[in-house]
């Protein structure tokens, strides 16, 4: 009769054991006397518990450089700010 045991250290232990064996659960729980069917609820139980952390390293964001307007148009309260000067020669050219 397969033993049945409600501890997590247990079933940890058991999960960790599996994997070092190189055994199909099936064949791990005939000869170790432990319920396939329990063993596949813990683990279930074991991964939903037990995230994974990874460690994120942030860094502030580098700023912006700041380049000075050349043009500022007011087109009936939408203002348009110009940085680039060639996008200011290509807008002189088309009102031209």
């Amino acid at each position: 009769m397969p033993t049945i045991i409600e501890s997590k250290e247990f079933w940890q232990g058991q999960l960790e054991r599996l994997k070092s064996s190189g055994l199909s659960r099936s064949q791990y729980c005939r000869e170790n006397g432990t319920s396939y069917d329990r063993f596949g609820y813990w683990i279930k139980k074991l991964s939903l518990t037990s995230p994974t952390f990874v460690p994120v390293k942030l860094q502030a964001p580098e700023p912006l450089a700041v380049q000075p307007i050349l043009c500022t148009i007011d087109l009936h309260g939408h203002i348009l700010k110009i940085h680039d000067a060639s996008v200011l020669t290509i807008l002189f050219e088309r009102l031209i």
